[in-house]
């Protein structure tokens, strides 16, 4: 190839568009935050950070100091970090929304669907107006030889929906994708960990007072549900549980702003079978400048979900 070819090859790099993203995650165990560049072949991550969640109830309540605060953190990771990304993706905590597993006839168009969600959503809330939820519908199980899919409906209320969008927009950002931090985490997986696609494998989102668990047959997510816990030793004890109780899992991956590498001990020796703890990082590259500072020093399974929701593109 020619100078003259070289040359406009190469400006025509440097001229081509940055996918730049930032995932939040918000729960009760603070605020995750990363920036990736998803423009090349390899995503690379360009920032992280996290903080003290001021936003109420572990949610966005889209007013008051908390959101003052919460604008303030942001607007800081974002000027120490040098952040170019205009877009924001949020994974919220699990225990903002209503999860709820249930059977659904497999002749049932979308619409039947949805209003059989919203029926469900009636006998669990009479006193709430179904047009205040935002529903999303995930089908879990499909059964050949059986008339009913088993579903999952994650409904969120529109007033948190908009407080989230309210706090995109005053953090000077455009809202991509708001997911639940347990599924975000779920990307980050099958991104990261493509052997899962072969494998009877359960993902275990640790909270301080939640545990989140899906269980995924050769990448397809086979249930969810979650447990209420009030200590450490209960976290060990139900993750434990878990793993003698579901015949022919392969392992578990546990992940969480909760989790430390103490509890992390604790509860590999408590279990019976391999007990992984999710990177989210595993083929993500990272910038030089964030490998020259001192960022990474904290267990990159606490930001599974900020970067599994960045990741997603759907």
């Amino acid at each position: 190839m020619d100078a003259h070819h070289t040359d406009a090859h190469n400006a025509h790099r440097e001229v081509a568009p940055q996918d730049l993203i930032v995932g939040l995650s918000i729960s009760g165990g603070g605020i995750q935050a990363v920036e990736l560049d998803r423009s090349g072949p390899t995503t690379t991550l360009l920032a992280i950070d996290a903080w003290e969640n001021t936003l109420t109830g572990g949610g966005a309540d889209g007013k008051g100091e908390g959101l003052r605060e919460f604008h303030m953190h942001f607007a800081k990771f974002v000027r120490e970090n040098r952040v170019r990304a205009s877009r924001m993706s949020i994974a919220l905590d699990t225990g903002l929304l209503f999860l709820n597993s249930m059977p659904i006839d497999q002749g049932l168009t979308r619409s039947e669907i949805n209003d059989h969600v919203k029926w469900e959503l009636s006998q669990y809330f009479p006193d709430i107006d179904t047009a205040d939820f935002i529903t999303d519908v995930h089908i879990l199980t499909e059964h050949a030889n059986d008339p009913f899919n088993e579903a999952l409906s994650v409904s969120v209320r529109r007033g948190d929906a908009l407080a989230i969008q309210k706090a995109a927009t005053g953090a000077g950002m455009s809202l991509d994708i708001v997911d639940a931090d347990h599924f975000a985490a779920d990307t980050a997986l099958r991104i990261n960990y493509p052997d899962t696609y072969r494998k009877y494998i359960a993902l275990v989102g640790v909270k301080e007072t939640r545990l989140d668990i899906s269980l995924m047959r050769n990448g397809s997510l086979e249930s969810y549900r979650y447990l209420i816990v009030q200590s450490n030793q209960e976290i060990i004890q139900g993750i434990a549980a878990l793993a003698r109780k579901t015949p022919g899992i392969y392992s578990m991956t546990v992940y969480g702003p909760y989790l430390d590498r103490d509890l992390l001990t604790q509860i590999r020796r408590g279990s019976p079978i391999l007990v992984e703890a999710l990177n989210p990082l595993r083929h993500v590259n990272v910038a030089e400048a964030l490998r020259l500072a001192d960022h990474l020093t904290v267990p990159s399974y606490r930001f599974a979900a900020a970067v599994g929701v960045a990741l997603r593109r759907d």
